[in-house]
Order: C-alpha cells, then sequence, then structure tokens
C-alpha cells in the first residue's frame, strides 16, 4: 500500500501542514533551502522512526518548537505516529503504545535514493554494510516477536563472573546440539527479527572488545577470552544466518540493474572476514555448524592481533560488499558516473528483496537524484522506479514533461526497456500509469498544486 497521507509539526524548518499523496508519483520541487528534502526526511522519520541523515531526534526538533509530531496513514487505513517533545519519544501504531522500535520499523517500507548514495560504493564498509542490514530489516517487515525480554540470569555464590559466562555459554553451547538454536529466555533465534539478531550481535562484540582493552592492560591468560567468544559465535551465528539466506538474492539484481544503468557489467559479492562462507547462498543445519567451526578457528587465529587493537577483527560487523569490474574495485579505482549507478543498483536491488519478501510495494524517496544522471540514465531510473513503488521525488526545479510525463517514441521506450516494465510506445508512460501530483515547497511551506 501506498503512503496516502503524511501531517505534521514541529519538524525541522517545516510549518505544520498535512499533505494528500498519489499512489504513483509525486513531485517536489522549490529553491533549495525550502525543505523539500525536510519533508522527504519526515516521511523517512514516520515510516521507519529515524532519520535518513542519521542524526538524533532532538535536531528533528524545529527551533523554537516544543513538540515534534509526524503521523499518516498508508492507502489500507494503516496509522502511525511519532511524537518527541525534547525527552521523550512516544511511538503510536493504530493509536497503540509501541514500546519497542523493533516492533514499529517496516509498517510502510521505504527506500531512499540521495545523492549521497555514491557514499555506499566509496565509502567506508562501514556505511555498506549498514545499508545490508536496513534492507534485510526491511523486508522482513520488523520484529517477530512482541515477548518481553527476559530478567538476566544471576550468577550465584561462589563463582566469580568469568565461570558463570562460561558456564552459562557452555550451556547456550549445548543447545545447539538439539533441534534449533535458542537464544536469552529459550526464544528460538528464527523467532527473533533481525533487528534483534543484530542488536544482540552489537551488544556481544561491545562487550567483547571491552574485555581485550582490559585483557591488554592487565595481560591475563588468553585461554579465558575463548569462553567469550562463544558469546560471539552464539549470536553472530543467527545473523550470517539471515545475511547468507537474503544477500544472494541481493547482489544478484544489483549487478542486473548496473548493467543495464551502466551499459557493461560489474561483479556485487559479499566478502567475509570469516573465510570461505561470502558464496553460500542459503543455509542448512550442516553449514551452520560448519559455519560455527570457522567462526571460532578466525577468533583463536585472531585472538592476539585482537587484544593488541583491542577490538574483535572477524564476524558480521567486519564484512563487505565488494563492488568491482574486474580486478578493479569501484571502490578506489571507479569513475564517479559508475559509483553513482552502482549506488542506484543497490537501491533497486533493496527494493525487489522487499517485494519478492511478499511485502507491500515500496515508497521511494528521491533526493535530485536524475539531476546527476544524463536525459537517458534519469528516464531508466524513473521507470524502474515506478514500475516497483510509489514515489516521491524532490528537486529545485520542475522537470520536463518527456522526463516526467511519459515515452514519447520508440526509442525512448527501448532505452528504459527493463525485464519488468513493459513500455509499449502507444501505451502510456509507466509514470503515467500511476497518476501524480506536484507540491510546491517554499519557505517551510507545502503548496498542492492545481
Amino acid at each position: 500500500m501506498a503512503l496516502a497521507s503524511i501531517s505534521l509539526r514541529g519538524f525541522r524548518n517545516l510549518e505544520p501542514t498535512s499533505v494528500d499523496f498519489a499512489e504513483g508519483s509525486n513531485y517536489l520541487f522549490g529553491p533549495n533551502g525550502a525543505g523539500k528534502t525536510n519533508l522527504l526526511e519526515a516521511i523517512h522519520y514516520l515510516a521507519i522512526g529515524r532519520s535518513f541523515r542519521r542524526c538524533p531526534d532532538a535536531e528533528l526538533l524545529g527551533f523554537g518548537r516544543d513538540v515534534l509530531v509526524v503521523s499518516g496513514k498508508d492507502e489500507s487505513g494503516e496509522r502511525a505516529e511519532i511524537r518527541f517533545d525534547g525527552r521523550e519519544k512516544r511511538i503510536l501504531r493504530n493509536d497503540i503504545p509501541v514500546d519497542k522500535l523493533s516492533e514499529y520499523f517496516g509498517w510502510l517500507p521505504v527506500v531512499v535514493l540521495l545523492l549521497e548514495d555514491i557514499e555506499l560504493v566509496k565509502g567506508a564498509p562501514g556505511i555498506r554494510r549498514s545499508f545490508l542490514d536496513m534492507a534485510i530489516s526491511k523486508a522482513e517487515g520488523g520484529d517477530k516477536s512482541k515477548a518481553k525480554s527476559p530478567e538476566p540470569r544471576a550468577n550465584g555464590k561462589g563463582r566469580t563472573k568469568l565461570e558463570a559466562r562460561s558456564e552459562s555459554l557452555e550451556a547456550r553451547m549445548a543447545e545447539t546440539e538439539g533441534e534449533g538454536r535458542t537464544a536469552r529466555g529459550g526464544m528460538r533465534d528464527e523467532e527473533k527479527s533481525y533487528i534483534a539478531l543484530i542488536a544482540g550481535y552489537r551488544r556481544a562484540v561491545s562487550q567483547y572488545n571491552r574485555l581485550l582493552e582490559r585483557s591488554a592492560v592487565s595481560r591475563e591468560p588468553l585461554a579465558d577470552l575463548a569462553a567469550w567468544e562463544e558469546e560471539l559465535v552464539l549470536s553472530g551465528v543467527p545473523v550470517y544466518e539471515s545475511r547468507l539466506a537474503k544477500v544472494g538474492e541481493l547482489l544478484e539484481n544489483a549487478v542486473k540493474h548496473y548493467e543495464r544503468l551502466a551499459g557493461h557489467g560489474a561483479m556485487f559479492s559479499y566478502r567475509s572476514s570469516v573465510e570461505n562462507i561470502g558464496t553460500r547462498s542459503e543455509s542448512s543445519k550442516d553449514s551452520v555448524m560448519s559455519l560455527a567451526d570457522a567462526f571460532r578457528q578466525r577468533l583463536a587465529a585472531t585472538r592476539e592481533r585482537a587484544r593488541a587493537l583491542g577490538h574483535a577483527l572477524v564476524g558480521p560487523h567486519r564484512d563487505d560488499i565488494r563492488i568491482a569490474r574486474g580486478d578493479r574495485e569501484l571502490r578506489k579505482f571507479g569513475s564517479v558516473g559508475e559509483q553513482r549507478l552502482a549506488g542506484i543498483a543497490l537501491r533497486l536491488a533493496e527494493a525487489d528483496m522487499i517485494l519478492s519478501a511478499g511485502r507491500q510495494r515500496p515508497v521511494f524517496l528521491l533526493d535530485e537524484v536524475a539531476s546527476e544522471l544524463d536525459e537517458q540514465r534519469s528516464r531508466m531510473v524513473l521507470a524502474m522506479v515506478a514500475e516497483r513503488g510509489q514515489m516521491v521525488y524532490a528537486a529545485a526545479r520542475r522537470m520536463q514533461d518527456s522526463r516526467i510525463r511519459g515515452f514519447k517514441d520508440s526509442s525512448d521506450a527501448d532505452s528504459c526497456r527493463d525485464s519488468s516494465v513493459s513500455l509499449d510506445p502507444s501505451n502510456p508512460g509507466p509514470l503515467d500509469s500511476f497518476g501524480g501530483k506536484e507540491f510546491h515547497v517554499e519557505a517551510g511551506k507545502v503548496s498542492e498544486l492545481s
């Protein structure tokens, strides 16, 4: 379902407003600094619960405003609201309070295409890992379980913290011999959302890194670290399971989209810090056990160096997506054009993964993306986006009719042809088929054009 409407007040520079969107294409235009990107950000905030600019909620609260409120609904009538008063954040879904963001995340899937997406290719590995984690979470659609976290286990008398921790880990390792692993409190890992799995693994990495730092100072025996490494294995293997079940499809689609847009091929591959697992596209009981063993071996092999550096050197938090033409990585040696098209290909692949998971069609938020592309590729990207979901496009200038309202001749159709898009020149263009609305944004005010 498309986003039907959004209402907001106190959000950055935007004046209190309500906007009703078209099911298909929506266009925001106005001068730089008018608030177009802020409106896209408000939609993302409503859908995901956080800004795509990765800034804290306090920065979203407009100057001189006491409270920020963003609410909206989709075409099915599903409603959501987020309220922030500078101290407390309150989230509602269908008027019911939501305690955890993981229970809210994904009610409205969104895909963002920004000029900054070039950093998906040329930026640090952490940017690509974050993209991958968000894409999987969007396809999954949020928390699989609303169960509350259990109380932590007591250490008991007469045991050190390390002994208690080791016994707890041994008990959890024994559970892996049965059918399905269980997490704390007996919840099976396959019943937990990917967001929850990632959060659990990050906590384990943070604890392990603190132990490494203390060990480097105190020179405690390295053998004591082995028990704590099991926590990384037990929390990291479920993350790998989820990634490896999805990443193959994601990257295969990225290859297809890049070749269509760029006119030449490139390789998108998952590179793991745990050797020989990056090509596995699906998991089985045997492969999971071999993955756990490989993870343990790599942790043991890098233990001394990890202690010297003060952080774990292997695991899901150290993996990357490699994008290359032959032996030439686009991150280092690709042109700006190649890098930008590779970033767009990844975003389109993210949308495909959402759709293949049976989720509703995503809402695409585009910010000046076509301004950096030539005419032909602009039309191609817009056509591919419009075929896959609702579009909200922000630009400084109104785009020419030939780029918005359809394709006028067979050469246009041929240049934009996609395996999932039928562009018969005798029929309306794909953007026409969804209808559309135009909005003018200036000085924080949003006005619909008749």
